[in-house]
């Protein structure tokens, strides 16, 4: 017989049987946004060390793979300050919303890093990160609060990938890139060394990135050419 995994998991969290009595106690754990990324985050997260409570969506009620959607907002919760959270939401605008929130707050934000990524000794992480499976980010680079480095991407020596940015699935960023706070890479993109990409822009899937990249714009193609400017 087939078992739904999220269900399981989502049974297995709320039985506090089946826990070792002798384990360290885990960390009462809430994911900002129940959508698509979320099922990876679930996926890549340390079961035992965090118990997933359930979900804050502002849109959304009633239960999201099989975990409660347990507010609507943060301000809803009794006591925030017994949680730690971290942030399900891929859009860096948004991400960097509710990443601002949390600090104003004072709540702890988690790192989510999938067992399958390969880190060198030497990268520097701050809060709030996600890397996804099979990802591979090498020495010397840094990934600040709250950035996303999704499935099979690769991150070469040296990079610096600034806040709430977003490396999506099987990018390339060769060494000594810089990514400005709030951008968005899109799949399959290939960045030349020595890059630098600016911040709130975005780049499509496909890019081959030859050339720095400024702020608040819209790339694509191969080599990327400009297609609009994003103002606010």
């Amino acid at each position: 017989m087939l078992i739904d995994c999220y269900s399981a998991l989502a049974v297995a969290a709320a039985n506090d049987d089946i826990e070792c009595s002798t384990m360290t106690q885990k960390k009462q754990l809430i994911i900002i946004g129940a959508g698509g990324f979320a099922k990876s985050i679930v996926d890549s997260l340390d079961h035992q060390s965090y118990n997933l409570v359930g979900f804050i969506d502002t849109f959304k009620q009633g239960q999201h793979i099989g975990f409660d959607i347990i507010a609507n907002h943060l301000d809803d919760l009794a006591s925030p300050q017994d949680y730690v959270y971290f942030i399900g939401v891929g859009d860096p605008i948004v991400r960097h919303q509710f990443y601002m929130q949390l600090q104003e707050s004072g709540l702890e934000q988690i790192n989510i890093i999938d067992p399958t990524a390969m880190l060198a000794k030497d990268v520097k992480l701050g809060n709030g990160i996600y890397i996804g499976k099979m990802c591979i980010i090498n020495s010397g680079t840094r990934l600040a609060d709250g950035v996303v480095v999704n499935t099979r991407s690769l991150i070469e020596h040296g990079n610096n990938i600034q806040c709430c940015s977003n490396i999506t699935t099987n990018v390339v960023l060769n060494g000594d890139v810089t990514v400005g706070s709030r951008t968005f890479v899109g799949s399959c993109t290939v960045v030349n060394g020595q890059i630098t990409i600016g911040a709130n822009s975005i780049i499509g899937s496909g890019s081959v990135v030859i050339r720095n990249i400024g702020d608040n714009i819209v790339v694509a193609g191969s080599p990327t050419r400009l297609i609009r400017e994003i103002t606010t």
